[in-house]
């Protein structure tokens, strides 16, 4: 084994609270893998919550992998000997019963091949052998769409799946104990085992121009794949390791909520979290003191913080019990003066809003049911109360979006600046404003999954307008994503199977996409770039989230004719299907 890999290992390893290690003896040992460097995966409450899920449970070990540091990748490309090791036992991969991805974004995926080729496991199942770990993978990535990564897989659990670990490892550790091979533990596990999907239990049917047009069974398997759904959220999921590597260093992280009510078109987390819910004002206050032993800084987190009907009092209460709190972002239409002040008096000093589009057409459009009044409001309630490094998330390339649609972020920020110099009068700092700008992708399982992605070179140039737009304002920061990469996104999050051999191609070119794309002969643009009709078969189609395609349709429609929908009202609303 090589030191210096051990020796990364041993310092995240020192510098952490609330790591567990257990002993090994016979128990189901899982190593769970997030496909991104140590610092981006621990600063994931879903990957940390699933740690903490398996490593409650006596009968099994579970050991964290991530993507090396570039230091360890040339370890790893120079010394044969060398393996991807875990960061408690610093055991090899490949030791393990079950190696377990932790999937959030798919920009991620060719990461995955990196990490097999560094642990000597073969991409494909029939390229393993008998002592190589059952290859399996979950998180929300792969609940939308887990076909560009199906063939590399032995199985997926699809969905929120805290409460199914406990009957998933007690039946795998059955099935590795009298199964005589990989082929009876996945039948024994897809009969008893729910929201778990086999790919090669199943046949993808093509036309001759590639288009999907049947998923078939191979056998007595279900055609629909119903995703996994938690009823309730309590107790809230916490972060159970701290670092000080992390993103959110030496913070600890609450859930108050799951899914949104709010209905933007764009967003994904929206529609397959649905139904909405949320945390209890006693159980967050419970899960924060629980986290006091680790730290006093606690992040609260959830699509839309400032919706929680009870956020004020939370924050006052963790406030005066002397807690640090910070939160993910808040709306602009539900951020209240004391939510804002406790937020202050607790030292928190950055808060993000998402206006999303400038124009109140587009807002439309999206579903963002904001005005530009309720966002300048906000932005002067934030800067009155010291909260001075104010973050603005816009898109680009969003469905009918026009070059003048772009040119009203640049007011919309010019009016925010203007306000907040107003309301600044008589301080000795002004509030910074950074803009988020990113390249909107089309996601499954929601109303613009139909649309089109924009040419790389038009999003360039609608990126240029707000650079020139804002250039030499001060106190104004413009970030923004590559269109490049948000090309790739759009690939991989619409892909079908065949994109598999793609992101083979782009592990064996050593990144290079042009020449991957070339040697598969795979056009991308198929994927990306082109409008879908309304009775597409699409490749995540055999997923069930409760939703109605038929709703995902007329939301589109109401889109293009700038209708804006009603929120959420659970329970008494079937419009979308999920709640019957």
């Amino acid at each position: 084994m090589n030191w210096k890999l051990v020796k990364t290992q041993k310092k995240w390893l020192s510098n952490e609270k609330g790591t567990v290690i257990k002993d090994w003896g016979g128990k189901l040992t899982i190593a769970l893998a997030y496909p991104n460097r140590y610092a981006v995966g621990m600063a994931n409450l879903g990957f940390q919550t699933v740690y903490r899920c398996f490593n409650e449970l006596p009968h099994v070990v579970c050991e964290r992998v991530f993507f090396p540091e570039p230091e360890d990748v040339n370890v790893l490309a120079r010394d044969p000997s060398a393996s991807l090791i875990s960061v408690e036992s610093q055991r090899p991969v490949r030791d393990f019963d079950v190696l377990a991805f932790a999937l959030s974004f798919e920009n991620d995926f060719p990461n995955i091949l990196s990490m097999l080729d560094y642990s000597g496991i073969g991409f494909f199942p029939p390229d393993r052998s008998g002592h190589d770990p059952l290859l399996m993978a979950g998180g929300v990535v792969t609940f939308l769409n887990p076909e560009p990564i199906a063939p590399f897989f032995d199985f997926f659990l699809l969905g929120e799946v805290e409460n199914i670990i406990p009957t998933f490892s007690t039946v795998l550790k059955e099935c590795l104990k009298r199964c005589k091979d990989r082929r009876d533990i996945l039948e024994e596990l897809v009969s008893r085992v729910p929201s778990l999907y086999v790919p090669e239990f199943y046949d993808v049917k093509y036309t001759e121009e590639g288009y999907v047009f049947g998923y078939v069974p191979k056998g007595d398997y279900p055609e629909k794949i119903r995703c996994y759904h938690s009823s309730s959220l309590e107790p809230p999921t916490t972060t159970c390791i701290l670092t000080p590597f992390s993103e959110f260093s030496n913070t600890g992280l609450v859930e108050i909520g799951r899914g949104c009510g709010r209905g933007c078109r764009f967003c994904a987390a929206g529609f397959v979290y649905r139904p909405p819910r949320l945390v209890s004002a006693e159980k967050i206050i419970e899960a924060t003191e629980n986290t006091r032993e680790l730290t006093n800084r606690v992040g609260l987190l959830s699509s839309a913080v400032s919706d929680h009907p009870e956020i004020e009092g939370i924050c006052n209460v963790l406030k005066q019990k002397g807690f640090q709190v910070s939160v993910s972002s808040i709306r602009a239409d539900s951020a209240t003066r004391g939510l804002l002040r406790n937020l202050s008096e607790s030292g928190h000093f950055s808060v993000a809003v998402a206006p999303d589009a400038g124009s109140e057409r587009l807002r439309k459009v999206i579903n963002k049911n904001l005005s530009e009044a309720q966002i300048l409001d906000a932005v002067e309630n934030l800067s009155r109360q010291n909260i001075l490094n104010i973050k603005l998330y816009f898109m680009v390339g969003l469905p009918t979006e026009t070059r003048s649609d772009v040119e009203e972020i640049v007011k919309l920020v010019r009016k925010i600046k203007h306000r907040v110099i107003s309301s600044s009068k008589g301080k000795k700092k002004l509030a910074t404003l950074t803009l988020s700008v990113n390249c909107f992708v089309p996601k499954p399982f929601t109303p613009f999954q139909w649309s089109q992605f924009l040419k790389v070179e038009e999003l360039k140039e609608r990126i240029k307008i707000i650079k020139r737009g804002l250039k030499g304002l001060s106190n104004v920061r413009v970030h923004t994503d590559l269109p490049k990469w948000a090309y790739r996104q759009a690939v991989l999050s619409r892909g079908d199977r065949k994109v598999a051999l793609l992101l083979r191609a782009i592990h064996q070119n050593d990144g290079n996409w042009q020449k991957a794309l070339s040697d598969v002969n795979l056009n991308a643009d198929f994927y990306a770039c082109r409008s879908r009709k309304k009775d597409e078969l699409f490749p995540w189609d055999f997923i069930d989230h409760g939703i109605r395609k038929e709703y995902l349709w007329e939301e589109y429609q109401r889109a293009l004719a700038e209708k804006v929908s009603p929120q959420c009202d659970v329970g008494r609303c079937h419009r979308c299907g999920v709640c019957e």
